[in-house]
């Protein structure tokens, strides 16, 4: 292999051979949490509280349908999300650490695709717009999921200006579909 060049892991061949199925559900029922998992690794039984919630059987790990374009990327995240929760970390810390090994597509267009879908943008990306700050970016991600971009002007502080930037940006999953 030629110095440089990134071998692509396989994170839904790896989630296989860990013996995790991996289900699509209806946007409707995943929409608040878009993808969550309930699986044991290493002897330990990890999930996020959703998971419980909504009763994710052992080793599945459920994506929103709106989600299978993006498998890779999505399957990738929870499993380093996995991983940081086999060694201790919280979910909140987990999640975090997941989002900064995600940038490992950071020269894929279909990865810069997904994480400008405004219920999954994390909060360095809008917050690096002008005008745009961690509070704003909070009552953004607090009033999620948005089924139309327009969703937004429902949310204190974004006028008509912050909306044209958000929409120029980023982009919404049609749940109408």
């Amino acid at each position: 292999m030629a110095a440089g060049v990134r071998t692509r892991p396989d994170p839904k061949a790896e989630m296989e051979a860990l013996g995790y199925d991996i289900v699509y559900k209806p946007h409707k029922q995943m929409a608040e949490y878009n993808a969550f998992y309930r699986v044991e690794y290493d002897g330990d039984v990890i999930a996020p509280p959703a998971a419980r919630r909504m009763g994710v059987p052992l080793n599945e790990v459920w994506l929103t349908e709106f989600l299978r374009p993006y498998e890779k990327y999505v399957l990738y995240h929870e499993l380093n999300e996995i991983k940081y929760r086999a060694e201790g970390y919280g979910v909140e810390e987990a999640h975090e650490l997941a989002l900064e090994a995600d940038k490992f597509w950071a020269d894929d267009p279909k990865w810069d695709e997904l994480w400008r879908e405004i219920n999954l943008v994390p909060p360095a990306r809008v917050c690096a717009l002008p005008g745009f700050g961690e509070a704003l970016f909070e009552r953004i991600q607090h009033n999620r999921p948005y089924c139309d971009m327009s969703d937004l002007l429902e949310v204190h502080g974004i006028g008509r200006t912050r909306y044209e930037r958000l929409h120029e940006e980023f982009w919404c999953f049609d749940c109408d579909l």
